[in-house]
């Protein structure tokens, strides 16, 4: 059915606006999706409810907080474009952002995840802040109030003054006005409000987001007011365990009762959120997910083959005829074969992908960073007693056992065959046992080094270079997308395509080109995964073991100055190699005239820069081979 208002307000504003669509409605009117005439664009038109038109204080107030609403500029508040008064209606056009509000967002997909909230919650502190410093308290923050824009993600803060226009409109003093599961203890109570109202309630719509949950709960209204005055919230990580503790105390701090124990203004949560931030790492690319979660099925029937080989080839070894140890130790290696195949066939996959050499090494070093993190978190803290005692167990176990087979005990008798095939089932089931209750019999860091140790040294060797050349099929089925690459990859990629079309003869004087754009890439690489592991050792400092930082005499300062020193190469390198590229365009773009000079002077800059970064390399290795800094341990909360 049409809405007869729809038609009257079509009628109101016909030539200028061309009505579409209702797109929602609340207690302060009716938002219709319309098309700008004129200009030929999509806006968004707010209506004030007939009933409420017809009060002149209300309609007054009602313009002139939209007025002021209005003079706010910033990308992240929706802008409103117009306000006014047509045959009756009274109402304002904005911005038709296409996308959807948050609370539609967390209804339909449930909780952010840390990274998304904390993204969406620093775009609407700045908007926040932005307008509380223009004067003007927004009173209705919430989520059906921010919205999420298509494609962009970027938060737009909507409605702003509007709640207040309503409060003041009204003319009865105390009235509370607004959404009660987000108000302020302040708003609650009708008393006097400012710019730290918004940030109360911009604090329950982050622990809502991040959580699933509200900080307050209650049957009724009043029952929800008198919680947010009243009641302290359960911390946050008591609901969501899986958020950092640096975002939950930023959102706690926004929930406290009293104004000045809230944080000052949104700049400062802001600021707050960002420093708590991890960088968001780009999911890989599934071709290359695939290959380097690759784990052949039959891996462990290979490792018990080759173990049992093994052990004949040690006894054969210790015993007297040794003619047969050649032939043991041949099928110990057999299962290399189907092995190398099944990874070749993987690798095949990848490169006929549209994927480079170069994509696999850094997808491998993607990879590597991430399954440390998983074993710090999945091995991290003190270890139980009964673990050490299973390891203990197993190991004897299994040591006993591999010394009858090594020494030939058990062909001395019946008897000891017997005690012998016992040994070995006992090790065999308490290896079980404590493999299923994640009893590790590697120390964590060994463990780290081991996580994709062969697989990196062959595909960074020669040995990788060659199967590259050798798997790579001459026609690949499609390019992969310059976004799916870190910008220093690109830029080598693009640099060394670029001087591989340059004429024989600047080729060859120009010949170490290769060589310094590849230096430079994995410099920017290494950097770039150490920035990622710094900042994330600073953003969960505080729930790992203090030993584990201060072991390496550390302190948070220190990885800030490490940190910076690691920003600062990623950027030096980076710009030695669009330096490059330029240098090669340009030469590209000269013809037979072109002056070789420009791109010889980049060259030695490069390569200067490229030998004090390895100075500084080693003498990371070198501090780190004194002082290792070891994997961050996830501490378990002391028992209350």
């Amino acid at each position: 059915m049409i809405d007869p208002q729809f038609i009257a307000l079509q009628e109101a504003l016909a030539g200028e606006y061309s009505l579409e669509r209702e797109l929602g409605r609340g207690g302060m009117g009716v938002v219709y999706l319309a098309r700008e005439v004129q200009l030929d664009r999509l806006v968004a038109i707010k209506v004030l409810p007939p009933e409420l038109a017809t009060r002149s204080e209300i309609r007054e107030q009602f313009l002139r907080e939209a007025r002021t609403a209005a003079g706010l500029s910033h990308p992240n508040i929706v802008p409103i474009y117009r306000v006014g008064e047509r045959g009756g209606f009274v109402f304002f056009v904005m911005a038709y952002v296409r996308g959807e509000t948050l609370g539609e967002r967390l209804r339909a997909h449930g909780p952010l995840t840390p990274a998304a909230a904390t993204r969406i919650f620093r775009e609407v502190a700045w908007a926040l802040a932005y307008a509380h410093g223009h004067g003007v308290v927004h009173r209705d923050v919430k989520p059906d109030n921010i919205l999420i824009e298509t494609g962009t993600e970027r938060a737009l803060v909507s409605d702003f003054g509007i709640a207040l226009a309503q409060d003041a409109a009204a003319g009865e003093p105390g009235r509370i006005m607004g959404t009660a599961q987000f108000m302020s203890p302040e708003q609650a109570t009708g008393e006097p409000l400012d710019g730290r109202s918004d940030l109360y309630s911009l604090g329950v719509v982050a622990y809502l987001a991040l959580s699933g949950h509200l900080p307050v709960r209650g049957s009724t209204t009043a029952a929800v007011l008198a919680q947010h005055v009243n009641v302290v919230p359960p911390p946050l990580r008591e609901i969501a365990s899986g958020v950092p503790s640096t975002l939950a105390a930023v959102v706690e701090r926004c929930l406290e009762k009293t104004p000045d124990r809230r944080w000052p203004n949104g700049e400062a949560i802001a600021e707050a959120l960002e420093k708590s931030a991890t960088p968001a790492r780009a999911r890989m690319p599934m071709a290359l997910r695939v290959w380097t979660q690759a784990t052949d099925p039959l891996r462990p029937l290979y490792i018990v083959w080759s173990g049992l080989f093994t052990l004949g080839t040690i006894s054969e070894l210790f015993g007297r005829g040794r003619s047969d140890w050649l032939i043991t130790s041949a099928f110990a290696l057999a299962p290399l074969i189907p092995l190398t195949i099944f990874h070749a066939r993987k690798a095949y996959q990848a490169f006929a992908a549209g994927y480079t050499l170069r994509d696999l090494r850094g997808a491998l070093q993607v990879w590597q960073a991430d399954r440390r993190e998983e074993l710090a978190f999945e091995h991290g803290g003190r270890e139980p007693r009964w673990m050490g005692f299973l390891r203990a167990l197993t190991t004897s176990l299994v040591a006993t056992a591999a010394s009858f087979m090594v020494t030939g005990t058990h062909r001395a008798s019946i008897r000891m065959a017997i005690v012998e095939a016992s040994i070995l089932f006992g090790a065999a089931v308490s290896a079980a046992i404590s493999t299923s209750l994640g009893v590790s019999f590697i120390p964590r860091s060994v463990r780290a080094s081991l996580v994709g140790g062969l697989r990196s040294k062959i595909w960074n060797s020669r040995i990788g270079e060659w199967a590259a050349r050798l798997l790579a099929p001459k026609h690949r089925k499609r390019a992969v997308d310059a976004d799916e690459r870190p910008t220093e990859m690109a830029l080598g990629l693009a640099a060394e395509e670029l001087f591989a079309t340059l004429p024989p003869a600047y080729r060859k004087h120009l010949g170490d080109v290769p060589d310094i754009v590849r230096r430079l890439e994995a410099h920017a690489s290494v950097a770039r995964t150490r920035i990622a592991d710094l900042t994330t050792l600073m953003t969960l400092g505080s729930e790992t073991s203090t030993t584990a930082i201060s072991s390496a005499g550390a302190a948070p300062a220190g990885l800030v100055e490490a940190r910076e020193a690691a920003q600062r190469e990623l950027r030096s390198a980076v710009t030695a190699l669009e330096a490059l590229r330029l240098d090669l365009l340009r030469l590209h773009g000269a013809g037979a005239d072109a002056d070789l000079r420009p791109l010889t002077t980049s060259l030695d800059a490069a390569r200067q820069l490229g030998e004090e970064l390895d100075r500084l390399t080693q003498a990371d290795r070198d501090v780190r081979r004194i002082a290792p800094l070891p994997i961050f341990e996830i501490t378990p909360p002391t028992p209350a």
